[in-house]
């Protein structure tokens, strides 16, 4: 079975944008990696069938959700986390590749600093999907992830309107 996930972070009430890709996407289930839960908890309200991952942001104060967690779509654990726990800023990831790890995960989904991000850190593959919303250093963005076979098998980082990031 192939799994699509569609990744936000940082939607600061930008809700629209993210609708309009999931829709777009007709994704398996969503990630949002904090900074403003509440969007996330409005995805959820809006799409009761569609499994929806989230973790709570530096702006998201009183919220329910969790600073971090691991899930295992298809198998694969996955370590989420908005990143401000982690110290990560600009391009250094701080401690995430470390919670990570200590976590048994290969794979670290991170926002916070609003700049997409895909690449490998001390053996860990990390993912920053950027701002659906504002943006820094680039446009509006998410990623997506195709998981089959106990595998990530593709990663696309994709500007607001559904185009490749970096074509």
């Amino acid at each position: 079975m192939m799994l699509k996930i569609l990744v936000f972070s940082d939607s600061h009430g930008s809700l629209l944008s993210m609708y309009d890709a999931i829709e777009r996407e007709q994704p398996d289930a969503v990630i949002h990696l904090g900074d403003y839960d509440e969007d996330a908890r409005d995805l959820q309200r809006s799409y009761p069938d569609l499994q929806i991952w989230r973790v709570r942001g530096n702006n998201d104060y009183g919220a329910d959700s969790v600073l971090h967690a691991v899930i295992r779509p298809e198998g694969v654990p996955i370590y989420l986390t908005h990143g401000h726990y982690e110290h990560v800023m600009g391009t250094s990831t701080g401690r995430l590749t470390q919670h990570a790890r200590e976590a048994g995960c290969a794979w670290a989904l991170f926002g916070h600093t609003h700049r997409a991000l895909y690449g490998e850190c001390e053996g860990i593959r990390v993912l920053n999907p950027g701002s659906i919303s504002l943006p820094r250093g680039g446009p509006a963005s998410y990623a997506r992830l195709t998981i089959a076979e106990g595998a990530v098998r593709q990663v696309t980082l994709l500007r607001a309107d559904g185009e490749p990031l970096y074509a």
